[in-house]
């Protein structure tokens, strides 16, 4: 079984240990309000990325660690319980007698793949234990309800490991390299994923595809709770102001009321919320029915209890505080990221609504997203449509956490962008075409120094 070692798993283990970390709780959240004090003089300061969530605690820890306004020790005790069914694997647990991993799963943990609640590394794994990145498959065109073609005795990924140990789909993963320079002469090289599968009795002609990487949870139920109403208003699909911006808001199916809803989640926001990206993820990536995706009467891996604490530990989890805001070339990078235009889609200030997770009712955050769809032109483009999104169309990804994918995934190869073929900022700016073209070619266009400062702008996030 993989060792899935955590911050909770280690504090569980005695009352001393969770006094400890109740000491450093509510001296984060003294440190919260004391800084808040001291940056409040600053226009339009991001330090409080997730608001009042926002935590001052050491990096990994603050990223899984309640948040700091939880409502009452029942609910932290109750946030604690969700962190051990995220990170805890599922290989050897038994329901009704029976393994509820698998038989074929990418992963068997949520926290395998979103390592220290951050991105996995970027590789196909050939061990028994499963892999961080996925294969998203389907059959050319979409169902009634615009849903992706799912793949008979497939489904909608390659689940490429087995409870016997046996990896499947003959999965490889290569790179290839291209050449460029900035302006100012200095020289680039960006790679592009080569991918190779075979699924037998399968004709893969009529097969599209679209490799994902793990993506960073990071103030989930923030953007949950995001009004609808924002969200239109933001978008611009005709481009009505002429700015080459057209935003879309993805629309897609609510699997809880068979309902129409705004997509918000996935890399092309094909998930409503985050129970139901949370149930999607326990059906694909690691094959266990549930209430939501997959359940019969006779099956029914997922415990409702769980999903729920999976998604509120989600839902209310802290957000890491911003870094170095008063740095001067931290504030000059963020000049430049307006100058570029950036802020267009990656929308600095959101504000939340009333929702019953009353941590996250009514705030002030900032999670550099629209939460839109964008036409990140051809070069980032698949086939693989999903509902409203065509395969040039990915959601705006926030762009908090970035300063901290190196601290929480300490072993490995990062990557950034959907697919992870981006190594550093810099590659993942040099991608943005279509809607992104200009503020790329802006980018290009800066010296190293200005370069640098940027990059340091969001690493400071």
């Amino acid at each position: 079984m993989e060792k899935v070692v955590s911050f909770y798993s280690r504090i569980n283990r005695g009352d001393q240990m969770k006094k400890l970390l109740r000491s450093f709780f509510f001296l984060s959240l003294s440190l919260s309000a004391a800084i808040l004090t001291a940056v409040s003089v600053f226009a339009q300061d991001v330090t409080r990325l997730g608001g009042d969530l926002t935590s001052y605690m050491p990096l990994f820890t603050a990223l899984e660690l309640p948040a700091p306004n939880i409502r009452s020790e029942e609910m932290f005790q109750y946030h604690l319980q969700g962190h051990t069914d995220f990170h805890g694997s599922f290989r050897g647990v038994l329901r009704d007698g029976k393994p509820i991993l698998g038989p074929f799963f990418n992963h068997q943990a949520c926290g395998a793949c979103h390592v220290k609640d951050g991105r996995g590394p970027i590789e196909i794994s050939r061990n028994s234990f499963g892999s961080a990145m996925l294969i998203k498959v389907a059959l050319k065109g979409l169902n009634s309800d615009g849903s992706p073609r799912s793949i008979p005795g497939v489904g909608e990924q390659l689940q490429d490991h087995s409870l016997r140990f046996k990896t499947r789909y003959n999965i490889s993963l290569a790179w290839k390299y291209l050449q460029g320079a900035y302006l100012d002469g200095t020289p680039y090289i960006l790679r592009r994923p080569r991918l190779n599968y075979t699924i037998p009795d399968v004709d893969t002609s009529k097969v599209v595809s679209s490799l994902r990487m793990s993506p960073t949870v990071i103030g989930m139920g923030l953007l949950e709770a995001v009004p609808v109403e924002t969200l239109e208003a933001l978008s611009d699909p005709d481009d009505l102001d002429g700015d080459g911006i057209s935003g879309e808001v993805s629309r897609v199916i609510d699997r809880a009321t068979g309902l129409p809803a705004v997509g918000r989640f996935g890399f092309r926001a094909s998930h409503p919320s985050v129970k139901q990206q949370s149930a999607a993820a326990f059906f694909n990536d690691m094959g266990m029915t549930n209430s939501i995706f997959g359940a019969t009467e006779s099956s029914l891996d997922v415990d409702p209890a769980v999903l729920e604490r999976v998604t509120f530990y989600q839902q209310a989890a802290s957000v890491p505080a911003a870094r170095e805001q008063n740095d001067p070339d931290v504030q000059e990078g963020k000049n430049l990221f307006k100058l570029l235009n950036c802020q267009t889609c990656h929308v600095m200030t959101l504000r939340t609504g009333e929702t019953e997770v009353q941590e996250v009712s009514n705030q002030e955050f900032h999670p550099f997203t629209d939460l839109l769809l964008h036409d990140m032109g051809a070069g980032l483009a698949d086939k693989r449509r999903e509902f409203t999104a065509n395969g040039r169309e990915w959601r705006t990804t926030p762009l908090w956490g970035l300063g901290l994918v190196r601290i929480l995934l300490d072993h490995g190869s990062i990557g950034y962008m959907h697919d992870g073929r981006a190594r550093t900022l810099e590659e993942a700016i040099l991608w943005h075409g279509g809607e992104g073209a200009r503020s790329r070619d802006g980018f290009k266009a800066l010296n190293k120094t200005q370069r640098e400062q940027l990059v340091r702008f969001l690493k400071s996030l």
